[in-house]
């Protein structure tokens, strides 16, 4: 089973501040033989950086965060030397927000679906009876499993939910100008989203909310329609099928029958 890392948000910020302070520390410490110029600083931002991602990578962080480190490990290292004007700081905090605020508000990160989980889910979408199968992507981050999954199934309606608010623009400016015509982006909670009607429901969250998903959705879903879950088990549930995807992060999807 894919082994996200639990707590990605503390372990983030953890990982953030040994690197960065690591680095600032060898810079005010390191001997005066040391060449103090602009160009070895960003080095020394950049490396901090690389060993961030690294270590980010071994204990299984997602590549979201991944990303979230390349870019603040040097930026931590770099601010107090440079002093960038006040206001980028509220700009800076509010671009994080509204990528990550999920992570923090309810434990749910920002993680991208690979090409080949993709590809599967679109297989495991029922055929066309007479309606159209609808598949529902709970937490659709930037859109690219509903916009995936729309192409491989233009038989299908195929819906994404998403709450943090940057990531929803993101996948609404990209389905809406270049996505197939089948494929539909909601700003809404994935508490508030009716799944009376889907045959598939799709979710690619965390441990945190899993029960309180898995009651909804019994409470919810008609007869014969499945939930998969990326990587994440509901507890006490144990999974109908799983799916193995050959995958680098060992990815399984697991499927439960409604």
């Amino acid at each position: 089973m894919s082994r996200e890392a639990r707590n990605p948000v503390f372990k983030t910020i953890a990982i953030l501040v040994v690197f960065a302070g690591s680095a600032i520390v060898v810079w005010a410490v390191a001997p005066e033989t040391l060449p103090r110029t602009h160009w070895s600083l960003v080095a020394l931002a950049f490396a901090a950086s690389l060993g961030a991602m690294v270590t980010g990578r071994a204990i299984h962080l997602g590549p979201a965060w991944l990303v979230l480190m390349a870019i603040a490990t040097p930026s931590l290292v770099l601010v107090p030397v440079y002093r960038p004007p006040i206001w980028l700081f509220p700009l800076a905090a509010l671009l994080l927000a509204g990528f990550y605020s999920n992570g923090a508000l309810e434990k749910v990160p920002l993680y991208l679906t690979n090409t080949r989980t993709r590809r599967q889910l679109a297989d495991l979408l029922p055929k066309a009876n007479g309606t159209k199968p609808i598949f529902i992507d709970l937490g659709c981050g930037l859109g690219g499993v509903v916009s995936a999954v729309a192409r491989a199934r233009p038989d299908a309606d195929v819906i994404g939910v998403e709450t943090a608010p940057l990531s929803f623009i993101l996948a609404w400016l990209r389905l809406t100008l270049f996505g197939p015509r089948n494929a539909r982006i909601r700003f809404q909670s994935i508490w508030h989203t009716d799944v009376s009607q889907a045959d598939t429901v799709y979710a690619f969250l965390s441990p945190a909310p899993m029960a309180r998903l898995n009651e909804k959705l019994r409470a919810e879903m008609k007869a014969g329609s499945i939930f998969i879950s990326n990587s994440f088990a509901v507890p006490g549930a144990a999974p109908d099928t799983i799916i193995p995807i050959d995958d680098s992060r060992q990815t399984q999807l697991l499927i439960w029958q409604m």
